[in-house]
């Protein structure tokens, strides 16, 4: 496994992001690799309690989640970064705060169909600003990116897609095409 890089797992809501990010972080420090988990939503909580979760505020967080993943991997850390990363402006925030950085990218992308989507939000009980409209559009339109690993997230537990990951890694897999991940996001219209 490469000593250091970018690990972003993304996907629609409820497609189990949260819950593989948080088996990952246990699997690989289990592993004996001390790696960092940025969960960009609970970032974005800390920084901006009170948002309306409008725009410009999840951008911010965004950003903030990657200077503080550039700060990780110039150290020598894998950093894993958790979030929906549908958007365009979103991926292109990551390849600013590693520009000049030789570290590599990996993206791990969960599908979910919209009828699992909506089933897992009725099961939340955190606060949210979807409904599920939201989260069935959002699983119908996720910009996939053909270069990424993709997971199935309904095939397995979080504790097995984490090992399935941590496998993965440590056949040193190539790392995305940064620009063409970035391009292949969602604008905002």
């Amino acid at each position: 496994m490469a000593s250091s890089g970018i690990l972003v797992l993304s996907g629609p809501p409820c497609s189990g992001k949260s819950a593989v990010g948080a088996a990952l972080a246990d699997a690989l420090t289990t592993a004996g690799h001390g790696r960092i988990h940025l969960e960009v939503d609970a970032l974005f909580e800390l920084l901006f309690p009170q948002s309306d979760r409008n725009r410009d505020d999840r951008l911010r967080a965004y950003a903030g989640a990657h200077l503080l993943a550039r700060m990780f991997v110039d150290g020598g850390e894998t950093v894993v970064l958790e979030c929906t990363y549908a958007r365009r402006d979103q991926r292109a925030s990551l390849l600013e705060a590693l520009a000049g950085s030789a570290a590599p990218l990996w993206v791990v992308e969960f599908f979910v169909t919209p009828d699992e989507a909506v089933s897992r939000f009725r099961e939340r009980r955190q606060a949210t600003d979807l409904d599920e409209a939201l989260v069935r559009e959002r699983a119908e339109a996720f910009p996939y990116f053909d270069d990424a690993r993709r997971m199935q997230s309904s095939s397995g537990t979080p504790e097995e897609h984490a090992q399935s990951i941590v496998r993965w890694l440590r056949q040193d897999p190539l790392p995305v095409d940064q620009e063409a991940w970035a391009q292949a996001g969602r604008g905002w219209n």
